[in-house]
This record gives structure tokens, sequence and C-alpha cells, in this order.
């Protein structure tokens, strides 16, 4: 029995989220479904994230068991026939058997957009968050030093989820400006978020960023962010983001 570690792209614009949910159409059950059209049975996917409804992913990573003899090159070609042009195989490796794709997993990285200002090109409306009021990053930079390390991330766990346990460690967050373009002349600036860390919780990523536009809105302190921390209580922190910003980056092992 082969071990396949498969690298995904996808834009989840249209789907209700990563993994299956009855009636309704999923990153996970899209590739499952292809993955039988393909080899005629029944194939499961072990996750390393499992992206909210509306997220982004470049760098997904699954890893299923296979016994088919097709050459590894031809993986993702020959899923790509088959997948919805929203999803994309990118690469295909052979890995040891017990890999697994969640737990094997040493870090992840997400990225979240914000449009500060007026003007949204529709063509960026599924990729950025769009907050009109100017953002004071010198702030929010502050603010995010405070959630660098290990910690009780509760405050910032959205209720819904089957976490049980809420430590987790960011190893950086970083917030800085820089562009994004598509075609020759359709550019737009952007807040970049990044958050690189052990794992997240429930839509844990999504409450950071709210939270830290908050403090960039003077609405709270950068010194608020260890206060709320320490409450374990979400109803402390700020909004939750809008899913159309995040994009899981890049899983690491």
């Amino acid at each position: 029995m082969r071990n396949i570690k498969l690298n995904l792209q996808y834009d989840g614009t249209n789907f209700c989220g990563y993994e299956i949910q009855p009636g309704k159409r999923t990153v996970r059950s899209e590739i499952e479904k292809a993955l039988y059209k393909l080899f005629k049975r029944k194939i499961g996917l072990v996750s390393a994230s499992r992206t909210d409804a509306g997220v982004h992913a470049l760098g997904q990573v699954v890893n299923f068991k296979l016994r088919n003899p097709i050459p590894l090159s031809n993986i993702p070609k020959a899923l790509n026939s088959v997948l919805p042009e929203d999803i994309r195989a990118i690469k295909a490796e052979e890995v040891g058997k017990k890999f697994n794709a969640r737990f094997a997993a040493k870090k992840k990285e997400y990225e979240y957009l914000i449009c500060n200002g007026e003007g949204l090109p529709p063509q960026f409306r599924n990729l950025v968050w769009q907050v009109k009021p100017k953002l004071n990053l010198s702030r929010m930079r502050k603010a995010a030093k405070l959630l660098v390390g290990k910690h009780d991330f509760s405050s910032f766990c959205a209720a819904g989820g089957d976490d049980k346990n809420f430590i987790r460690t960011l190893f950086e967050v970083e917030i800085q400006k820089r562009d994004i373009t598509i075609w020759d002349s359709c550019k737009l600036s952007v807040v970049s978020c990044k958050f690189k860390g052990n794992g997240f919780l429930y839509k844990m990523v999504r409450n950071m960023v709210g939270t830290l536009v908050e403090v960039g809105l003077g609405r709270f302190e950068p010194s608020d962010v260890k206060r709320i921390l320490d409450a374990k209580d979400r109803c402390l922190a700020g909004r939750t983001a809008p899913p159309q910003g995040l994009c899981l980056v890049k899983i690491s092992y």
C-alpha cells in the first residue's frame, strides 16, 4: 500500500469549508469524489488543515493510501482532469507509511489581506477584507507582539469547533504593507497579516485579525491583547474578520 502526500490549492469562495458537511459543497468532498472517479473505490483523506467557508489555500496538504501503480507525476494531472476548476492538485509525493498530514505538521502559515481605504477594485472582492477607516499599523504591530509565544488562545477560538486543548504556539506575527497584482495593471495595496504557528484553533486567525483591526482603529489599546488572552473569554476579543481575506499559505514538515 502506497502512502501519497498531495499538495493542493483552492479558491474557497464557493465552498462551505474544507471538511465534509451533508448536502453541502466542500473541498474534501470534491477531492474524494475525484479520487473515486479515478480509482473506482472510496479513498479517505488525512488533511493538514480544515479551512472555513470562503477561505483559500495555496499550500493545503493531504495524504491517502493507494494500491494503484500510477506514476507519481501522473497523479496531479489525472486528478485535475476530474476536479472542479477551483481546486488544483499541484504535487504528489510517496511518503513513509506512518506519515500523517495532520499530526506530522510542524508549522502552519496563514496570511490575511486587508484593503485599507476606499475604492476596492471588484476583481479583489473575494481576496481581501475592505476596512475603510485608516489603520494605525504601529499600534497593530505592538499588539501582535503580545500574541507571539505559547498561550491559551481560548479568547480567540470561536464556538462550534471541536477543540479541547486551547494551547498553541505562535512563532511569528508579521504586519506589513505590500502590493498584489493581477493582469498587468490591476494592482492593490494591502495590509498583510502573516501568522506562523504550530497549529490554530477554530477561526483563531480571523478572530486575531478582527482584534488587531480594533487596535488599529483605536477601539482597543495594544496592551488590551494581553488582558484578552489572560481572560480566556471570547466575548472580550474583537469581531471575527470575514473569511475571504484568509489564505492557508504553507504547511511545514
